[in-house]
């Protein structure tokens, strides 16, 4: 009976660490589900940049949305950074003042990055941006009714070397038996303005950015002959595929590898705001002029279906798939160079 009684307070001590171990166990993970916010990971939301400002070229004229919807928001405080919205026209502009150092990113499309990093410029995608958007709209009562329809027209485009101006050359190549360089009138000009040569009669057709082209339609003067998306269609490639990214100069990457990948947190959440709510589209149109209510849906509706948030598992194999038709049709004069360079693509940084 004694040596029992002697025995019993050790085995309560033996016990106490156990029971004291588990104990804080429980609590850590108790606290850890009340701080967990449900709709971000914790690390993404926590992720914090360097700081300082990030510089992004994006389009005034076209989809410029999820970028003004971080500084509207505050998504950039958030993440560490201070967002600096670039405007610029596509194309040429755009590309040299990335490639001269006035922004740290900016829209590109994935043949623009090939044909810099060919030259040996240090640029990169780091995020997809829209899938192919945009359209070729004619006056009402034209007599075109589709691509073969504009042969032998006058045809204006924003920029004669986007990967969809060139998928337009490829189909009415392969497909209908003419090339649009030779044996139709083309005009390049900003997207603004070929609103007004339309309007003008000194165009037939014009490809142009579909917020643009969808309060043309509204008023009923004008139609949509054909979408980007319809040629891909064609030459059996998928509608998903990616046309312009956010790219970044990779010097900045790695000086900067952090508020790179802050503002990609930003975008994506920006992203996942502009789907889930309404309200937010009919201020971010009225500043281009879009305030019809029936355009304000059609516009959010579609800006929502191009926008994407994280690249698929193989923007490369894709990319190339497409540009091997494209440079059948129209060789190195359409597409500015002979093969895709190696990395086009930092996929890195977004998963």
């Amino acid at each position: 009976m004694s040596g029992s009684a002697a025995d019993a307070p050790a085995q309560r001590s033996e016990g106490e660490p156990m029971i004291k171990s588990t104990l804080q166990a429980l609590l850590f993970l108790v606290a850890a589900l009340i701080s967990f916010d449900a709709s971000f990971p914790v690390l993404a939301q926590d992720f914090k940049g360097e700081g300082g400002k990030v510089r992004i070229l994006s389009f005034p004229t076209g989809n410029d949305y999820p970028f003004r919807t971080i500084t509207k928001l505050g998504l950039d405080k958030k993440y560490g950074f201070e967002l600096e919205n670039v405007a610029v026209q596509p194309g040429g502009a755009a590309v040299t003042a990335l490639r001269a150092g006035a922004a740290e990113g900016g829209l590109m499309n994935w043949l623009e990055v090939a044909r810099v990093r060919a030259n040996g410029d240090q640029i990169t995608a780091v995020l997809p941006f829209i899938k192919m958007p945009n359209v070729w709209v004619a006056p009402k009562n034209s007599t075109a009714k589709d691509l073969p329809g504009l042969k032998g027209l006058k045809v204006g485009t924003y920029n004669r070397f986007t990967p969809e101006w060139v998928l337009y050359l490829a189909v009415a190549k392969s497909k209908y038996g003419y090339d649009p360089r030779s044996e139709s009138t083309v005009q390049e000009a900003g997207p603004g303005l070929l609103r007004g040569l339309l309007d003008q009669k000194q165009l037939d057709s014009a490809f142009i950015f579909y917020n643009l082209a969808m309060p043309m339609v509204a008023t009923g003067e004008y139609k949509i002959l054909f979408t980007s998306r319809d040629l891909l269609e064609g030459l059996n490639i998928p509608t998903t595929i990616m046309l312009t990214s956010v790219a970044f100069r990779e010097e900045y990457i790695r000086t900067h590898p952090k508020n790179v990948r802050a503002f990609v947190l930003a975008y994506q959440e920006a992203v996942q705001y502009l789907r889930k709510n309404d309200e937010i589209w009919t201020e971010l149109l009225a500043k281009q002029s879009i305030t019809d209510p029936k355009v304000v849906d059609l516009m959010r509706d579609w800006s929502r279906d191009v926008t994407l948030e994280k690249f698929s598992d193989d923007p490369m194999s894709e990319t190339k798939k497409l540009f091997d038709t494209l440079y059948a049709a129209g060789g190195k004069e359409a597409t500015g160079i002979d093969q895709l360079p190696a990395g086009i693509f930092n996929t890195e940084i977004s998963k």
